[in-house]
Parts: C-alpha cells; structure tokens; sequence
C-alpha cells in the first residue's frame, strides 16, 4: 500500500475512531457522479456550501456550517495530507484546486479530529487523496464531449514491478461555457513508489498544472442579468495560471507498533490576471467601450448605446491591471504513532508531529495603456515572507474496543513579514504612476489549539460521539502588515467548535449520522469588500458570529435489505439544518451571515445490475441566502446586494459497462431543469449559474473491473 497520509484512514471500522463528524466519498462514488470538478462532489457532503464562480468550478469557494465562502479560507485543503492553498498561512486563498479526475476518494473532517492538521482548523479540512500505482500492469482513459463544447480527455497507465511502483495521470480539459469562460487545462501527475526495505518505503510525487481561460472578476448588474445571464462583458480579461508541485513522503515502521511517517513538500503557484479597469457610473474620463443596463456595449457616443449612472452600467476604460503572483511554498512534517495495548481492557494510540513551513509571495501590478497588453508599467510591487512552526500531539484511548477517548493539543506558531518596494501614487497631469519605495514590518501570531472526542459503541451497530476543539486561522500576511510597515496587531481568528452526534451501521444495507453542532467564532478578520459596501480602509478585528444547527445523512440500499445479489439500488441522502448563523455584536448583531444557507439538501438514488447496467439521479437543493452583512433583501442596481433565491437542480447519469472488454459508455446531464439561478454575487457582480449541460463519454480500464 502507498504511504498516503490520510485523515479518517481506509479502515473498515476507521470513522468509528474520528471523534467528530466525518464524510468519505469513494472512488465508485466519484464516477457515478461525473464530476466536472471538486465542487460537483462536495456539494455532496452535509454541511457544505459551495459557492459557484465559473461553470468549471476552478476557483473553489466553500463554506462549511455557515463560515464565509470566499476562496475557501476558512478549510483546510490537502491533498494526500500535505497543502495546496497559495500560501497556507498567509494566503490560504483556493485559486487552484486539484483536479478530481485524479482522485481515488475525498476524506472530510469537521469535528476535533482535524486538531492534528492545520493551520485553519475554524470549519473543517477536505483531504483529496490520489490514486496509487496499480499491483500489475493497467491502464485506463475516459473521454468526454457534449455541452458549451466541454471536452475531457484523461489518461492514466502504472505498473508495480517488484519493489517499484509508478503512475502517471494526465488530464486535459476545454470548456467554452455558457459565458465565454474559453478554458484550456492540462494537467499531469505522477507517483513513483520505492519499497527500500521490508519495512521501509518512500514515495515521490510529481505535478504540473496549467491553466488558461477568460474568467473575471466582473459579474453582472441587476438589469443585464435580467436580460441575458449569459453575458460576459469583460471579453479582454484573462486568467493564466501554472503550479509545479513536488511531494515526498517516508514511512518507517520500526516494528509492528511503531510508525514514522515523513513528508516534505515544495510548490510554486504562478498567476497573471489582466482584468480591464471599470467604472460603474460616467467619470467624464476616455472609455474604451461602455455597456449598458441591457448588456449593449459600444464605445462612446454610440447611439445605440444608453447608460445610466445608477449601477446598471459598466464603464470600461482603456487600461487594464495585470495582477502578477507568484507563491512559493516548502515544509516538511515527521510524525510519529505508536499503537501500545495492556492486558484486555486498555489500548492506545499516540501520534505526536512537529511541522517547519516556508513561504513566499511576490506581488506586482502591471497597469497597461491598452485592454489586451500583456505587459505594463509596475505600479505596486511587494514581498512578503512566512515562517511557521507547529508541534501537536494526540493520544486516543480504546477502552474495551468500544469506547475511544481522544485529547489532544496543536501548537501553532507563525511570523511573517511584508516588503513594499513600488507604490501607485498619483502625479498631476499623469494619474497614477509606481514610486521605488522600501518600507516593511513583521507581525507574529501564536495559538495554542486543544481539542477533546470522545466516540462510544454502545451497541454494535450504533456508535455516539461528542467534541470540542479550538478553530485557529492566522490572520494573512498582507492584512497583519500595513503597506507602510505598521503592525496592525491583528489577532488570530479563533472559535470554539462543539459536536455531539450518533453514526448507525447495520449489515451493509443501512448507514446513517446524525450531528449537531455550534460553533462559536469569536474574533473574525474582516475586510473592506465592494459588496459590504466598503470602499476604503484596511483589516480590522471584529466581534463573534454564532453558528448552531443540524446534519442529517445515511443510506439505505433495498437491494441489500431484500437479500438481492444481482442489483443495488441505494438512496443516499443529506441535510443540513442551519437556522443560526449570526454576527454577535455590533451594528450587525442578530443578523444573518452572508452567504449562509438556512437549508441544504442532497438526495440520489442509484441503479446498478450486473449485467452492466447502471444509473443515478442527484437532487441538490440550496435555502435562499444573503450576499451582504447587513442581510439586504433587495436587488441593488449594480448587482452586488440582494437576497439570492433559493434552487433546485437536477443531474442525472446513464451508462453500460462490457466487463470483458472493460468499457463504459455513459450519457450524464447537469442541472437538467435548467433553472439559472445567482450563485454569488461576489466578487464583483452576479455570477449566474444552472445551466443545462448534457455530455456523454467513454471509459476503459485495463485489466477490465
């Protein structure tokens, strides 16, 4: 087996050992499915919200039990136990996800059980594990086309001989998209598994990826969303991005009760983004192009052309700012397990981890005399620099094989530093033009993290369990650091976070877990955003928010109920029931957070026979939500506030599997009610989604399933 570090662990009975509430999604689980991305599946896990952006789901915004969505800041995202955030402490921003279609399973930690990993442990993490070298010899492909020109070719192909392992994965994907997103994706991985001893194995991972599309910022005003929500008038930004990544990871097993597991990683994440600078009323200054409440663009004076001031319209001058980032990180992690057992009553198992972080992140903005340059005039240019040491310990007790008492204690330690070396300042007669400046500060954060689970089997198909622990998230490098070098004495975001819950397992036909939680958030980052209704100022600490409900989930096959060995037909369902999610305190207090659905619902049925017959039928359904503070009801003008209604939708897959030849051919449609609703309204307007997609694809594996 590859020495993949893993959170819940593949054990038949290992989610009886998290103390908390914990989701894994499987490999059949995921091609059932036909995702087109990590965000098709964990809409699929309770207690998740995400929020669409593009129709590929490439920037991940997810929300776990009410926290803010945006760019998942408040998750930790692993994959194979090691981060992939842009930097982890001081950028945890989710600008690149891993591509699902590498993907083996996908673990989900809400409970005390992440006290182990870190550093944001506020909502919960989302471990995406990848697939191993196959035993023997197997290849496998699949292929897509269907919708908006959406185009997935994926090939995959290892081997184990002897001692050596290898895989390599790789992945292309076009999409047009409903709004002209116009991507091209390629991915390519690789896994290179050593056995050195009979006790000693490492395991090396390689990864390129690179992507390029015409996403943007800019969603749509009230008024053009009403009239065409298939517009997308920022048709001169674009979006490149490229990360190399490279992961080790050393198991030791010193004997049958003592493991060492190493991990050491290195990435960089390298992304340019021309967005085209835009007014949202006439300043009297020299547009390119202007486009009006109906979506109409021209340049000035058409007369066909007829903009409003009121935030309808969008003014778009001749400039663009090329935002050009590059992020580097490095660490490495030993920890260390060691199971122990007393006669009859007592066992344990200890886990104690020291982790050493480094990261970089070069900040420039180019500004361009015209909207399709590629290069451009530095006006801000910055370095910002990241050290992290953390240590944690965790000893879970096994007392009679039925009850698990699991404490433990994380220690997080983060400094970081900010170098300003160009600043736009505005010249008269010039506008806004970079100054060579050299000004910077550092900013330390620290926070002692412990947590408690306790899980019981009292009987043998039902197991309860409770937990607390401590939620940590530093604040971001450029938040604790004004440009001019001040410490802004920032302090890290923290929560408590309670659970108490029950898991249910009988034969194999009926699983089900029920949890409540309330987490309470005490001391939140907040900046200025366009959609709050800021325009000016830096981070500041802010009161609590408190968050309490409901997650309901199980499955029931009838097929496994009536004794059937030649069918399945399970019913998986999940619900959250968030009814408060509230800032405490404040000009807000009692109101309602943004982006922080009452209701969320996911229900499938699936069909399987044995003559290779398959089918699924997914329904997901998402409560209104608020896209502001202040929980404003109605529609704004320029599209940033406003309630977001409530949406049903509807994805469905057919397929038919020749076992002997190890092909699938398959027919899989998304959003088929094609009900177009507002994901989000940030970060810059509405951006639209639902709408129907249809494709249908051929896969095959060798040696045949």
């Amino acid at each position: 087996m590859t020495p993949t570090v893993e959170v819940v662990g593949r054990a038949p009975r290992a989610l009886e050992h998290i103390p908390g509430t914990a989701q894994l999604v499987r490999k059949e689980d995921l091609r059932q499915l036909a995702p087109q991305s990590g965000a098709d599946v964990l809409r699929t896990v309770p207690g998740l919200n995400v929020i669409g952006e593009d129709p590929m789901g490439l920037r991940l915004n997810l929300g776990i039990r009410g926290l803010d969505p945006n760019r998942s800041r408040k998750v930790l995202i692993l994959e194979d136990g090691m981060p992939v955030s842009l930097n982890p402490y001081g950028a945890p921003e989710m600008y690149y996800t891993p591509p699902i279609e590498r993907m083996e399973r996908i673990e989900v930690v809400k409970g005390s059980g992440q006290v182990l990993w870190g550093p944001q442990t506020i909502g919960g993490l989302v471990n995406f594990i990848t697939r191993d070298p196959p035993p023997r010899f197997g290849a496998e492909a699949d292929i897509r086309y269907g919708s908006f020109n959406y185009l997935l070719a994926r090939a995959g192909v290892g081997a184990t001989h002897g001692p050596v392992g290898w895989r390599l994965d790789l992945i292309h994907r076009r999409f047009d998209g409903p709004r002209a997103l116009n991507l091209a994706l390629t991915d390519l991985g690789g896994k290179l598994r050593l056995r050195l001893t009979s006790s000693s194995t490492l395991i090396l991972k390689l990864a390129l990826y690179d992507e390029g599309s015409a996403a943007t910022y800019l969603g749509l005003t009230t008024p053009q969303y009403q009239t065409d929500p298939t517009l997308n008038l920022a048709t001169h930004d674009r979006f490149e991005i490229r990360r190399y990544a490279l992961g080790l990871t050393h198991q030791h097993l010193f004997g049958p009760r003592l493991l060492l597991q190493t991990s050491a990683y290195a990435y960089q994440t390298e992304r340019a983004w021309r967005r085209q600078i835009f007014d949202r009323a006439d300043r009297g200054l020299a547009y390119e192009r202007i486009c009006d409440a109906t979506g109409r663009c021209g340049p000035p004076g058409d007369a066909g052309i007829l903009p409003d001031d009121t935030g309808g319209s969008i003014f778009f001058r001749p400039e663009a700012a090329i935002r050009d980032r590059i992020y580097g990180v490095a660490g490495v992690e030993p920890r260390l397990t060691w199971s122990w057992s007393a006669p009859r009553v007592l066992s344990g198992e200890l886990t104690a981890l020291w982790r050493f972080h480094y990261e970089r992140a070069r900040d420039q903005v180019r500004v361009t005399s015209f909207p399709t340059a590629r290069a451009g005039d530095i006006h801000d240019d910055e370095v910002r620099d990241g050290y992290a040491v953390a240590a944690a310990v965790q000893h879970r007790f096994i007392l009679w094989d039925r009850l698990f008492i699991t404490p433990g204690l994380r220690l997080e330690t983060f400094w970081s530093s900010r170098t300003v070396l160009r600043v736009a300042e505005s010249v008269p007669g010039r506008g806004l033009v970079g100054r060579d400046v050299e000004q910077g500060g550092s900013a330390f954060s620290w926070a002692l993290i412990p947590g408690l689970g306790i899980s019981a089997r009292v009987l043998e198909p039902l197991t309860l369990f409770g937990g607390v622990h401590r939620g940590y998230a530093p604040p971001r490098s450029r938040d604790a650091v004004s440009p001019t070098g001040q410490n802004l004495q920032l302090d890290p975001e923290l929560s408590w976070n309670f659970e108490l819950g029950a898991r249910l397992q009988l034969a194999r036909w009926l699983n089900g877990e029920a949890a409540g939680f309330l987490l309470e958030f005490e001391n939140q980052i907040i900046p200025p955003s366009e959609a709050g209704g800021a325009v000016s100022g830096g981070m500041f600490n802010t009161g609590h928010s408190r968050h309490a409900g409901l997650e309901l989930s199980g499955t029931f096959d009838l097929a496994g109920a009536l004794g059937a060995r030649s069918f399945a037909l399970p019913l998986n369902a999940n619900y959250t029931y968030l009814p408060l999610a509230i800032a405490v305190g404040g000009p807000f207090d009692g109101v309602r957070l943004p982006y922080a659905p009452e209701h969320l619902l996911y229900a499938q049925v699936r069909f399987a026979h044995a003559v290779g017959i398959s089918a699924q039928v997914g329904l997901t359904y998402v409560s209104a939500q608020f896209a502001d503070k202040g929980a404003t009801p109605t529609p704004s003008a320029d599209g940033l506030v406003g309630e977001l209604p409530g949406y049903l939708l509807l994805d469905a897959r057919i397929g038919y599997t020749l076992a002997r030849l190890g092909l699938t051919a398959y027919l899989a449609g998304k959003n088929l009610t094609n009900q177009v609703y507002i994901a989000s309204r940030a970060p810059a307007g509405i951006q639209p989604a639902g709408f129907l997609q249809l494709f249908g694809g051929l896969e095959w594996q060798l040696p045949s399933r």
